[in-house]
């Protein structure tokens, strides 16, 4: 496990190397760093399977959390539990294949065990209203307002923010200049009179290479942020489940709703091609596709297009009518199964029979 931090380290961003440490100190270390790489076989691989399931996942320096019943785990709960199996079933594929290339195995048995489960990944898409995003807003110190305020208005990404700089507001056009992010290129993301406004604002009184945000500590934003952000969505009333990536679920959604095309949503938040919009926010649009129906639609009866005259001023009533504030959350389909529609994982018997151990959630 050293030889693979190391490289973690080195090849991989800050945030990702964190994760991975975190992940190994909290799910391998206590419970399989004894065991000799050899002797690791489907036994252990389904004991960590089990203390997936039974462990809750742990925030920061809080203390462990008890081990719960699976048989109460809800069908995202197991998705989430799923999803960090294959996470650590990854870091031990790698791990193994450090041992492997650096002589520490004569055999690829052990190896060969490391099987991801097959999971149905829903997307975890929290929007907000413009009234919860004032309370939001409202319920934020002022550094951590600006930041929640700027991703409102572009989209970015929390670290995309982090790295900005003065000379990148209005560089190229009425927008901001985004560096390249992850695997993301760099891209140019337009804004609203507003927003260019609220960035020009940020800019006043600072030199080009400034950072345009800066913690309560006066630091660039990194992870910094997350406890912060926890505390004003509780003080908001906002689900517990909203994480500031929701709010670039809110932006895009916003968008959508007002009538921005798949493609522009898409390139504003620096995605490769409209599929990923298209199915995370495409069932959000619903007076939009109103509207195209209305549009498109060639006519079909002339005595329904006759009474169709006589009731204009119910037609107008009902497309003033306001959205519910639950929005967001109609046609986000929940499936009541964590499995996918199709698979081409293929793990263990053992690993299999641990997560269909729990009636109706597997």
């Amino acid at each position: 496990m050293t030889d693979y931090l190391e490289w973690s380290k080195l090849a991989r961003s800050e945030g990702g190397h964190y994760n991975n440490l975190t992940l190994m100190n909290y799910h391998l270390v206590p419970d399989f760093s004894s065991i000799p790489i050899e002797a690791f076989c489907g036994k252990d691989l389904q004991r960590l399977a089990a203390k997936t399931l039974e462990q809750p996942p742990k925030r920061g320096f809080e203390a462990t959390p008890s081990k719960i019943d699976p048989a109460n785990l809800s069908a995202d709960e197991v998705r989430r539990r799923k999803r960090t199996f294959n996470s650590l079933v990854t870091i031990l594929r790698m791990v193994f294949r450090y041992a492997w290339e650096n002589g520490h195995l004569t055999s690829e048995r052990s190896w060969k065990c490391l099987n991801r489960v097959s999971v149905n990944h829903q997307p975890r898409t929290i929007f907000l209203t413009r009234s919860e995003c004032k309370r939001l807003l409202a319920a934020c110190s002022l550094p951590l307002r600006n930041l929640v305020m700027a991703a409102l208005y572009s989209g970015c990404r929390v670290g995309e923010l982090g790295d900005l700089r003065v000379a990148d507001v209005g560089n190229g056009g009425f927008g901001v200049h985004i560096k390249p992010f992850k695997r993301s290129p760099a891209r140019f993301v337009f804004l609203p009179e507003e927003g260019m406004a609220f960035f020009l604002e940020a800019c006043a009184g600072k030199q080009k290479a400034d950072h345009l945000f800066l913690s309560t500590k006066g630091l660039p934003w990194r992870r910094q942020h997350t406890l912060q952000f926890r505390t004003a969505v509780a003080k908001a009333g906002l689900p517990r489940e909203f994480v500031f990536h929701g709010l670039r679920h809110t932006y895009a959604s916003d968008l959508i709703q007002g009538g921005a095309t798949l493609d522009a949503v898409a390139r504003q938040l620096g995605h490769a091609s409209t599929l990923t919009v298209m199915t995370t926010y495409g069932h959000l649009a619903a007076h939009v596709r109103e509207a195209q129906v209305r549009r498109s639609f060639s006519a079909l009866s002339k005595a329904n297009q006759a009474a169709a005259g006589k009731q204009e001023e119910r037609f107008a009533e009902l497309r003033r009518a306001p959205l519910p504030e639950t929005w967001d959350r109609e046609g986000n389909f929940e499936r009541t199964s964590s499995l996918p529609r199709t698979s081409l994982a293929r793990p263990s018997k053992g690993v299999l029979e641990t997560f269909a151990s729990i009636p109706g959630r597997h």
